[in-house]
């Protein structure tokens, strides 16, 4: 037996069991299930409100999840949205001639600007080619990457190029 079990109520039954036998008629049985509809109603809002939450509970930032969370929500059939590491290099100072102060470059590597796109960020969502997000689809998916990452982190969304 499930400890959850008390969350399950079948209402109709209820009014069934509870009317004494001799009013048991159909006419009774059926104004009361209408008196008991929007309650119904309710019951079915609370219940689809505990599902989102405990799922919301069962989640959190770690990578594993996150991807979850978006392939559940963006790509649910073929789940290619994955997370990868931002780039994270130790910086250059390279000072101007008017500063006096002097440049020695040992052995360094000059990036382009498309290198330089991930740097700095902590994590990149990367979302297959042939996957069109639309703005509202762009907003409500970033702010879902908000709602589960940790508040100190940064990140990026981007198409993965074949």
């Amino acid at each position: 037996m499930s400890r959850y079990n008390i969350y399950n109520t079948d209402f109709n039954r209820q009014v069934s069991l509870l009317l004494p036998t001799f009013k048991r008629k159909t006419k009774m049985v059926n104004f009361l299930k209408s008196l008991i509809k929007p309650l119904i109603e309710l019951y079915q809002s609370f219940k689809r409100f505990r599902t989102d939450s405990l799922y919301k509970i069962n989640h959190n930032g770690q990578v594993v999840y996150l991807q979850k969370v978006l392939n559940d929500r963006f790509d649910t059939t073929l789940r290619r949205i994955y997370i990868s590491d931002g780039l994270f290099n130790n910086p250059t100072y390279v000072f101007p001639y008017e500063d006096g102060k002097d440049i020695y470059l040992n052995t360094q590597y000059i990036f382009n600007e498309t290198e330089l796109e991930f740097k700095d960020v902590d994590f990149v969502v990367v979302l297959p080619a042939d996957m069109t997000v639309s703005d509202e689809e762009d907003i409500r998916m970033r702010s879902l990457i908000n709602y589960y990452k940790l508040a100190s982190k940064t990140y990026k969304i981007t198409t993965q190029y074949e």
